[in-house]
């Protein structure tokens, strides 16, 4: 397998369904989960997010999930997508550069699929969603968008990753202090 893939650089060729997992339940439908970039284990190999070749979930999979019970769903029930379309393997450093590039397909995703939620995975996809809506996002708090005269909210989180332990305790903290208007807000 290659060192890394890059799909940004021919982005504007693909549809908005591109490495794009559509919501399957009422709740699911309203709520866009944002990755990072693509996973090897991941959509590379098993063309879903989170689930080895084998259909098994992966740790960071399993976390989320826990995490996304206190809204009373799952991964497998929402929409989910990555930030950049891209496989960057290590190289850490290409992840804003392939996320800027992926800004456009990203902002077709959210026009075509209209998700009332984005629950955004870790510090890097927080700040390009800053970049891309100009509008400065807190961690764990909902923040309300304006985009295309629709509204919706960012709640940005720490990446679930066993890699960032307090960032999964910190999650469970911010959802369960959120859970009551995250609800009221998927009611609409």
């Amino acid at each position: 397998m290659p060192q890394e893939i890059h799909y940004c650089k021919t982005i504007a060729k693909r549809p908005p369904s591109f490495f794009f997992q559509q919501g399957r339940t009422r709740v699911g439908k309203k709520i866009l989960i944002i990755g990072e970039s693509l996973a090897r284990n991941g959509w590379i190999k098993s063309g879903k997010a989170f689930y080895t070749p084998e259909g098994k979930i992966v740790p960071t999979g399993k976390r989320l999930n826990e995490e996304l019970s206190i809204l009373k769903t799952r991964l497998e029930e929402c929409a989910f997508t990555e930030m950049a379309k891209c496989y960057i393997g290590n190289n850490r450093k290409l992840l804003f550069k392939c996320g800027i590039l992926c800004k456009d397909h990203f902002l077709n995703q959210v026009k075509r699929f209209q998700p009332k939620l984005i629950l955004s995975l870790g510090i890097v996809t927080k700040k390009l969603l800053e970049e891309i809506f100009y509008k400065n996002l807190k961690i764990g708090k909902t923040n309300k968008i304006v985009f295309d005269d629709r509204e919706f909210f960012i709640f940005p989180l720490y990446h679930p990753s066993p890699a960032n332990p307090f960032g999964h305790q910190r999650n469970l903290r911010f959802l369960k202090r959120e859970k009551r208007s995250i609800k009221t807000l998927l009611k609409n």
